[in-house]
């Protein structure tokens, strides 16, 4: 169900870094903090004696997440690029409560929730013979909260290969998105009376095949 009283989210965000180059890679590091005012989420509910479920747009308070970013490249001569993002953080989410006016009113409260959480992506480009590039892309999200329960770990993998053609003005490539199609999105979610836990499918496996020519 919308909600026309949604108002908007804003987020400040704090970064200092460090960046160190050598003759293949560099070194780049960072500490940052987000603050997020008037939150926006998903708040699901029931309205007894029905068991439906109605989720509902609102706007949860105050979240933050303070955390240290990490990303690694290096080439390996003419054969690799290989480049590693680290991603920690603490996330939280402060206590709130919100009027739900839909399809009843009735006030919705939540203590204070917080989580240890991060990612990992390695990405790898491969130069093989011919000018042909092949190029493989892995990326693991650790579980992480949302204001009613937690989001499951999820991982996907991309991959894709290319060679130029016409003398480098033109380009056949063929790539795929989630390989395995494993970037589902599972959440757990408890609320007054109800507990359940739902999967989300999206198109991410897609399998393209294309050629691009440059003028």
């Amino acid at each position: 169900m919308g909600n026309p009283g949604l108002r908007p989210q804003f987020t400040s965000n704090y970064e200092i870094g460090y960046k160190t180059n050598w003759e293949q890679g560099y070194l780049y590091a960072a500490a940052y903090h987000r603050e997020v005012q008037s939150t926006i989420t998903r708040i699901a509910r029931t309205v007894p004696p029905s068991n439906l479920i109605y989720t509902i747009f609102q706007n949860a308070g105050r979240s933050y997440s303070t955390g240290m970013e990490i990303v690694l490249t290096h080439a390996f001569g003419k054969a690799a690029n290989v480049s590693l993002n680290l991603n920690g953080y603490r996330n939280t989410i402060e206590a709130f409560s919100v009027e739900n006016r839909y399809p009843v009113g009735s006030i919705f409260s939540a203590p204070e929730q917080q989580l240890t959480s991060g990612s990992i992506k390695l990405n790898g480009v491969f130069h093989l013979a011919n000018s042909i590039d092949l190029q493989f892309t892995g990326s693991y999200l650790s579980p992480d909260i949302i204001p009613q329960g937690k989001i499951y770990a999820r991982y996907t993998l991309d991959t894709g290969i290319k060679k130029p053609i016409q003398n480098g003005k033109g380009e056949i490539f063929l790539n795929a998105s989630d390989l395995l199609n494993t970037l589902r999105i599972k959440k757990e979610v408890h609320g007054d009376g109800f507990h359940y836990v739902s999967t989300d499918y999206y198109e991410t496996q897609v399998i393209r095949l294309g050629y691009n020519y440059k003028f």
